[in-house]
């Protein structure tokens, strides 16, 4: 027994000699040949080690190497992808033996890597071996592989530890072959801490990236919880100049993987982050700028959810939610938006300026007036905005299903202002559907829907809306700056177009609608008065001229984008309109006749039109921005000239019809000034003197 025990105690003793005089006695080629075929036999990549090697056993296991670099394939620009001024490792022999791999040091200094990704989609760390994989052995013909159970083939690791791990002034580079870009991280300081498997994690880091320094801390749960597919708590902070990040929340690493948890985001300018980034945002000043979010988020497997307790963007804030779920055949989201008041003027474009407008709204030389009663200048016919012929890209439509309803306080997108409102989107196969299910607008409500279809070859819209309660010339002049229609009342609108551009959709535009209001007046234009003297009151068109209304009505129809209305009714207790024409809205223009008759019933809202009274047409007509008022006096002596005595009777019920209203001077008085104000010494009250006023002087 005693001999057996020296025995032993001599091999431990040789044993110890030669694990330390082994890294004196084996020539350094000797290791750098092993690892190079060891690594060669593991990836098909060349390691070339230039430096020395330094390797001893007791009392700690230490392998220093210096300038070792790592090949690229042969397709990358690089020839290495990876460099290192010197790798250190340093475990505790002992912990081996007990089932612990205790790393006391594992320092990379300088590391130079470049990762990049060919033409065809290859990255360059897939890494291929030079033969043939070799198969695992299969025992007996048929039988299913052999799996070596726990302790096989040596001692399993019972725990990890990890004291001093470092990255020290690295540098990585990634480019994209196909696309041409190239990213670089510099100043590359990363060191991470575990005591073991079952304590916390921690890892810290900075880098550089376009010239500004990133900070990213990481703290998790311990590992074993982790691997072991339980819930393990997980806080990230990312923090920047650009942007500021942080999560705190479990993620779960079993199928399906789980995400859950607080996110906070900042930026404090999203210009300034999309020029960080590469990718710069033209928008105008103050707009674009501060940016917050804050709330829960949450994953599993494909899909994700977000709800914000906080969002704003420069003065806009609000609160929602969004879904995205991946398993489909597309991404589908979902969601709401809730916004208080929402200003969208600064994040539109500039107003289209009329050709032949210079910059501050002068005209451009050379424009002269019109020969039809229109002005020159820059409001002349040639300063018309002309529809644009671009395509219209609906691809985006094809790029996802979604359901999404939007709330507003109130929203202003410059002059026109928008009181709550609700909206529900629904997307599906390309086909967008818009239902305005709450409008409140200038004293009025309505509710309205859109549809975008680009599911055939050419896209479609069709449009429904109903409004009422709504007072016109507030909505019009801040819609479209037409200042010409006064009173409240209702529109409805039911449109369809299709087309490749803005263009094509205004020309194939087809449709119907109606108008009613009450209690208004046509502004720049004194239909009385043109009735009473033709042969001045078309030169004093305009100014603080108006035609008082009980009532305005009519229904028009929408042809190939050309409207046309044949009903339009005009009531005043003075006064009845009757009015039809065309408006071309490719070419916007009016062509528009309104045919005026002085009566004398007290009526006016919801009234019949009287057939008797003296009828003097007018004629409207010119470019929208520039329209021209003309009385039509060849048409009023034509018909004279085929029916003189129609003419004759016209005037006599006229006046019949003034002397049966009952106080005749009170209701010519009231025909003296009908339209509104009068012009100075146009009112008389000599009941005379107005009829010679009425027919003419």
């Amino acid at each position: 027994m005693k001999k057996i025990l020296w025995a032993i105690a001599a091999i431990v003793v040789v044993l110890v000699v030669v694990v330390v005089a082994a890294p004196f006695l084996i020539p350094v080629e000797t290791y750098k040949d092993e690892i190079r075929n060891q690594v060669r036999s593991a990836t098909g990549r060349d390691l070339q080690v230039a430096g020395d090697i330094n390797l001893s056993i007791l009392p700690r296991t230490q392998l220093t190497v210096g300038k070792v670099s790592f090949s690229n394939p042969s397709w990358a620009e690089q020839p290495q992808m990876a460099e290192l001024e010197q790798l250190q490792v340093r475990i505790d022999p002992f912990a081996l033996l007990s089932g612990e791999l205790q790393i006391e040091s594992f320092v990379l200094e300088k590391p130079v890597i470049y990762l990049a990704v060919n033409k065809d989609g290859t990255p360059n760390w897939a890494f291929g071996t030079p033969g043939a994989a070799a198969k695992p052995d299969t025992g007996a013909a048929g039988a299913e592989p052999t799996v070596p159970s726990e302790g096989a083939g040596g001692l399993p690791l019972k725990d990890v530890g990890l004291r001093d791990v470092r990255l020290v002034d690295g540098t990585v580079t990634y480019t994209d072959m196909k696309t041409g870009e190239s990213q670089t991280l510099s100043e590359v300081n990363l060191s991470v801490s575990l005591q073991a498997l079952d304590q916390p994690f921690s890892a810290d880091g900075s880098m550089q990236w376009n010239g500004e320094t990133v900070e990213i801390s990481l703290d998790a749960g311990a590992p074993r919880e982790l691997m072991a597919g339980k819930p393990t708590k997980l806080a990230l902070n990312v923090d920047s100049k650009p942007i500021t990040l942080s999560y705190d929340g479990e993620i779960t690493n079993a199928e399906p993987r789980k995400l859950e948890g607080g996110v906070e985001l900042s930026i404090p300018s999203v210009k300034g982050l999309a020029a960080w980034t590469g990718n710069p945002i033209a928008a105008a000043e103050g707009t674009l700028e501060e940016f917050e979010l804050a709330g829960d988020v949450s994953a599993q497997g494909q899909s994700y959810a977000f709800s914000a307790e906080t969002l704003r963007l420069d003065d806009i804030s609000g609160n929602g939610s969004l879904g995205l779920d991946l398993s489909g055949a597309k991404p589908y989201l979902n969601g709401r938006l809730d916004l208080a008041k929402l200003n969208l003027t600064p994040y539109l474009p500039e107003p289209t300026k009329p050709a032949g407008e210079k910059a501050d709204g002068g005209a451009a030389s050379g424009e002269t007036s019109g020969g039809d009663g229109s002005s020159g200048g820059g409001d002349g016919a040639a300063a018309q905005t002309q529809w644009s012929d671009e395509p219209i890209d609906v691809s985006a439509l094809h790029a996802a299903d979604a359901d999404f309803e939007l709330s507003v306080e109130g929203i202003q997108a410059r002059e026109v202002k928008v009181g709550k409102s609700a909206l529900a989107l629904h997307l599906k196969g390309g086909r967008l559907q818009a239902d305005l299910n709450e409008l409140n607008l200038y004293e009025g409500q309505g509710k309205g829907q859109v549809v975008v279809d680009a599911r055939g070859d050419m896209p479609k819209l069709t449009k429904t809306m109903a409004l009422s309660g709504v007072q016109a010339k507030p909505l019009l002049t801040d819609a479209a700056g037409f200042e010409r229609l006064e009173g409240q009342g209702t529109l409805n609108i039911d449109i369809s177009t299709q087309g490749r551009s803005q263009k094509a959709m205004v020309e194939a535009l087809d449709g119907k609608g109606a108008i009613d209001f009450r209690d208004g007046a046509v502004v720049g234009i004194n239909l009385a008065a043109m009735v009473r003297n033709v042969t001045s009151a078309f030169s004093e068109a305009g100014g603080n001229q108006k035609t008082d209304f009980a009532e305005l009505s009519g229904t028009f129809t929408i042809d190939d984008g050309v409207l046309t209305n044949k009903d339009m009714v005009l009531l005043n207790p003075l006064l009845r309109v009757q009015g039809e024409g065309t408006a071309n809205i490719p070419k916007r223009t009016v062509n528009y006749r309104l045919t005026p008759k002085a009566v004398a019933s007290l009526e006016g809202q919801g009234s019949e039109m009287e057939k008797k009274g003296l009828a003097v047409p007018v004629v409207i007509q010119g470019p929208w921005h520039d329209l021209s008022y003309r009385p039509d006096l060849e048409s009023l002596v034509k018909d004279a000239i085929k029916d003189p005595g129609k003419l004759k009777e016209s005037a006599e019920e006229t006046i019949e019809s003034i002397k049966e209203g009952g106080d005749l001077k009170g209701v010519l008085e009231k025909l003296g000034g009908a339209g509104g104000e009068s012009q100075e010494g146009e009112g008389t009250s000599d009941p005379g003197e107005t009829l010679k006023k009425l027919f003419g002087d």
